[in-house]
């Protein structure tokens, strides 16, 4: 059962709250932003449910901490000054105690400015000019049925895929349309479009792994990941980027046979015409037009992107946070699309269901033990037997489940890359209304392969507005809600990495996934500061009056000061813990094809080495990182190697470009 706070503790929380966003006195203040209290948008109430649910060891340590704030006076009726003075004060005891203070102090913004009630407004939102989510025309029912087996249930199968996004999903659409008996085995729910992009908070706690931006055990970098039906496809930006033909031709040097060729243009055809992508929905709100207008007077080469929108149900009105889900029913993720397909060929699909380890006999795969979470919340044991396993968790869990296994040989859980992504906020003049038109719309792609193919886009982001607040610069409560006032008029850029360097995943004492990675590979600090140097000088160019980075060690820009010299001053940040904050999106790499056991666990047809029938389906398969938006790369690749599970099932091979 969850703990609850203690009153004292309570008490401590609502004046953290209104701490770090103070009501303020300001002459011109039409919205009433400044002098509203950060409680008033039920940020306490809503932090106290989220620090009950923690692990008994978590909640215990911030209990502790909220104890010693509340005895050092963090009390609701003490000054703003001295409330300030007890979070420096204590901030200074030990880097455990900071750590505590800033993880309370994100959480905290987080719910003051996401808005904790689905469908509500938030109090802070008219200052941003943003109407929220407003969609109300989402159906009300789940787009898929899928099944419920009782405790100690048995299914038979002739292919169980774990996993159900890019690549889990479209290994199920290919094989159930050749007639396989398919289960899928999904971690986390389906919802119906109209439960989706009604509130930041919900999405996190409800679509994402691990409640949202989850920081690596090294505390370098927040990773996120989809844990829905659809995996990252119902939770993503939608930018459909195809395989780089540089990245093809290297993989196919690392002995991916055909992937330079016809034969893999045919995969990436038919995936974007599954998905339906086009660039008819690509509007451009200020944040692209500010990138593009900085790109065309520095002179880089950029580009629109394509989507896979749904035209007909697209509404820019609503594609501004589509990140949190997709009530509009545009998205054309994979449970509207190859799961779909799948269902419709008998597929089943098991949602709520953690696979536990692989099942092998006589050395070959014999099926998945899973656990399913049933409507009470109780555990319920099931079994799939299946010839043919597909492992598509995404590239976090996929070396968890085969390291639970003992499958897969010494590269698993190795060769992590995820994209490192920096950002810098840069603030405008004017209302950007950065709400309205899709995320990812056009991306600057000038330095793509700077250094021997490994480089960095720069895109444009999710509009967000609890996010942006725990993210931004804090030096106090006062500069920090001053900040927050200009949200309307930021754009916020963010450089993505092609990664040269590595981390790992490897397992807890729980038997979980434990992922390490530092920014540490000479060619990657390179190009993150180069990216992050690019990034300013595109603000600029387009009229920014100031630029923040996302380091609280280091000061903002502003118009009229030398750029050139505050670009050298970043350089000499750390890239990581307690310097440049660097998130991921795009993790790969993990369970890699090639041809050597030593360095790679499958083959490069996918199947591991030395374990016929375990087969990897999604980005943990790329061999080095894609470079790009990895989902059509990731789709595509599923398609090939589902033509490869397909022959060892006894299923005869389509002709070239098949559908």
């Amino acid at each position: 059962m969850p703990q609850p706070l203690s009153a004292a503790q309570r008490r401590t929380l609502l004046a953290l709250v209104d701490t770090f966003a103070p009501a303020l006195r300001r002459r011109d203040d039409p919205h009433g932003f400044y002098a509203t209290p950060g409680s008033a948008s039920g940020a306490h109430r809503a932090a106290e449910a989220f620090l009950a649910e923690l692990p008994a060891e978590q909640r215990a340590d911030l209990g502790r901490l909220l104890d010693a704030l509340g005895r050092a006076g963090m009390r609701p009726w003490v000054p703003l000054a001295a409330r300030g003075a007890v979070l420096r004060g204590l901030s200074r005891l030990s880097p455990q105690a900071a750590g505590g203070i800033t993880a309370l102090r994100r959480l905290c913004l987080m719910l003051t400015y996401a808005g904790t009630n689905p469908g509500a407004p938030n109090p802070f939102w008219r200052q941003f000019g943003y109407p929220g989510p407003t969609f109300t025309g989402g159906a009300t029912q789940p787009d898929l049925p899928t099944v419920r087996p009782g405790d100690g249930a048995t299914l038979e199968a002739d292919v169980v895929i774990v996993g159900s996004g890019a690549g889990g999903g479209v290994v199920a659409g290919e094989l159930a349309r050749r007639g396989l008996r398919v289960v899928v085995l999904e971690a986390g729910a389906q919802f119906a479009d109209a439960e989706l992009g009604k509130s930041e908070l919900w999405a996190y706690q409800n679509l994402y792994w691990r409640g949202g931006f989850t920081p690596t055990a090294d505390g370098n970098v927040s990773l996120i990941a989809g844990r829905t039906l659809g995996g990252g496809t119902t939770v993503n930006w939608m930018n459909c980027v195809p395989t780089p033909d540089e990245v093809r031709r290297e993989w196919a040097g690392l002995g991916l046979t055909g992937v330079d060729g016809p034969e893999f243009d045919a995969d990436l055809g038919a995936v974007m015409t599954r998905l339906g992508a086009n660039d008819q929905t690509s509007e451009y709100n200020g944040t692209h037009l500010r990138m593009l207008e900085g790109a065309r007077r520095l002179g880089y080469r950029a580009r629109k992107a394509l989507r896979n929108a749904d035209p007909a149900r697209h509404d820019p009105q609503h594609a501004g946070h589509i990140g949190f889900g997709d009530a509009t029913g545009s998205k054309q993720s994979t449970v509207k699309t190859y799961l779909k397909d799948a269902v419709e060929r008998g597929a089943r699909i098991i949602e709520r269901a953690t696979a536990g380890r692989i099942l092998t006999e006589g050395g070959r795969a014999a099926g998945v033990q899973a656990s399913v979470t049933g409507e009470d919340g109780a555990p319920r044991a099931v079994t799939v037997r299946a010839p043919q396993v597909v492992v598509a968790g995404g590239a976090l869990e996929t070396p968890a489940l085969l390291l639970r296994s003992g499958l897969g040989g010494p590269a698993v859980g190795d060769y992590l890359r995820l994209h490192p992504c920096g950002a810098l906020t840069g603030l405008f003049g004017e209302d950007q209304r950065n709400w309205w038109g899709p995320a990812q719309a056009a991306l600057v792609d000038e330095f793509a392969g700077r250094t021997d193919g490994y480089g960095y886009l720069i895109e444009t982001t999710q509009y967000t507005t609890g996010l942006h607040a725990a993210a931004a610069v804090w030096e106090s409560g006062a500069a920090h809600k001053d900040l927050m006032a200009g949200h309307g008029r930021s754009v916020t850029l963010i450089h993505l990495t092609r990664d040269h360097g590595h981390g790992r995943v490897t397992l807890d004492e729980g038997g979980q996934a434990r992922v390490t990675y530092a920014v540490t590979d000479p060619v990657d600090v390179e190009n993150f500061r180069h990216g992050q140097a690019t990034v300013a000088r595109l603000l600029e160019a387009a009229g920014a009056e100031a630029i923040f980075p996302l380091s609280d060690r280091a000061r903002p820009w502003r118009r009229g000061e030398d750029l050139e010299a505050w670009i050298a001053g970043l350089r000499a940040q750390p890239i990581g813990s307690g310097g440049h904050a660097v998130f991921s999106a795009h993790q790969m790499g993990t369970a890699r094809m090639g041809l050597d056991p030593g360095t790679s666990a499958a083959n490069p047809q996918g199947e591991l080495h030395g374990t016929p029938g375990v087969w990897i389906g999604d980005t943990s398969a790329f061999p080095t990182p894609s470079g790009a938006n990895p989902m059509i790369t990731c789709m595509a690749l599923a398609r090939r190697t589902a033509r490869f599970v397909a022959q060892a099932a006894g299923v005869r091979a389509e002709p070239l470009g098949a559908d």
